[in-house]
């Protein structure tokens, strides 16, 4: 099974038609690796903006590209058929499903179709990354991984598409595990299009009917005793907050829940944060 990683750079732009932003693509690169994570193959092709113009003083700067560069680009439809060619048969993968957000607006904007033609398996590197150096779900930039990882970029156009592809397929070799990786490789199905555009919420309203009161409460982390909020849960900050007391450690400390509600269901967090001094 070969796999192809692929990376977009987009511009940013109000939309007239749609009266909306919207992230227009304007490059897309990849690579394509063998069954040992080895670089076999790579694409990159310029896409000429049509919806935002000309490209914004931030885009330029980070991706050092100009108006000029793409002037000659191609049309997304045409950059989206060589790219299916050149992944055909893949396993599709990115740093994170954002690029997999623009595709669908700019899939929705030019064929009223937000289905991405080229996906049929997908992985999510950054997802899996974050599993195996046990970083939980807490966003890991790709330039962290590789920092982590001790991976040099000094030969690598960061910030642009095909750069970043390399850099990414280099952190996945380091880490890779054919039976581990498996796990992360999904079908797109509908179910995966309902996962991909679920927007994750927090709730914060004590009154909410998804939050259980006789659930808030939070363990010592010393003793496993049940603490007390004697002034109760605060909310702050999309979360809730207590001063609590342990009464067989006779200690006083501050705890923090958080409520999410994932696709999957309610994710709740609980931790202390901070122990009054011994």
């Amino acid at each position: 099974m070969d796999f192809v990683v692929f990376d977009l750079e987009w511009n940013s732009g109000y939309c007239k038609r749609t009266k909306s932003f919207i992230n227009e693509i304007i490059e897309l690169g990849a690579v394509k690796l063998n069954d040992k994570m080895e670089i076999v193959g790579q694409f990159s092709i310029f896409i000429r903006p049509e919806i935002t113009g000309r490209l914004n003083s931030k885009v330029k700067e980070l991706t050092q590209l100009t108006n000029e560069d793409l002037v000659h680009g191609a049309t997304f439809n045409y950059a989206v058929s060589k790219f299916r060619k050149f992944s055909a048969g893949c396993v599709i993968m990115s740093w994170s499903t954002s690029d997999l957000d623009a595709l669908e607006a700019n899939c929705e904007y030019y064929n009223h179709n937000s289905r991405i033609p080229f996906l049929k398996k997908y992985a999510d590197v950054q997802a899996y990354c974050q599993d195996m150096l046990g970083t939980g779900k807490n966003q890991l930039a790709l330039q962290t991984a590789a920092e982590l990882l001790d991976i040099s970029t000094d030969d690598i156009p960061l910030h642009r598409a095909v750069g970043d592809s390399i850099l990414t397929s280099r952190i996945l070799k380091k880490l890779y595990d054919a039976e581990k990786f498996a796990a992360f490789i999904r079908n797109v199905d509908d179910e995966f299009y309902d996962r991909l555009n679920f927007h994750s919420t927090y709730i914060y309203d004590i009154n909410n009917p998804l939050i259980d009161k006789d659930d808030m409460f939070i363990l010592c982390d010393v003793c496993s005793a049940r603490c007390e909020a004697p002034e109760g849960w605060k909310s702050r900050n999309r979360a809730f907050f207590a001063e609590l007391y342990c009464p067989v450690c006779d200690k006083k400390m501050k705890g923090k829940i958080q409520y999410k509600l994932c696709y999957d269901g309610l994710s709740v967090i609980k931790q202390i944060i901070r122990r009054s001094a011994e």
